[in-house]
């Protein structure tokens, strides 16, 4: 079932849902890094990633996919040059 544009009740315009993620594998947490470092909104980068600010922040106080960070430097690094 396509979900709807707009709320039934009230017509309000609705982002569209495309992505749910309960979890994030190591990938999604450097994707999530790389947003941050270029300045993304934090509940942008939540959105964008089809997940919720709880899992977000496990990510970025590193209590989750410890690595993460710092491949997210090294990818940022190396698209630069």
């Amino acid at each position: 079932m396509a979900e709807l544009n707009t709320h039934p009740l009230t017509g309000v315009e609705l982002n569209p849902l495309i992505i749910e993620r309960k979890a994030l594998d190591f990938n999604d947490a450097v994707t999530a890094w790389v947003m941050r470092l270029q300045k993304y909104k934090y509940h942008s980068i939540a959105q964008r990633l089809g997940t919720n600010t709880h899992r977000l922040g496990e990510v970025f106080r590193e209590e989750t996919h410890l690595g993460s960070k710092a491949e997210a430097f090294r990818l940022l690094t190396s698209a630069s040059h």
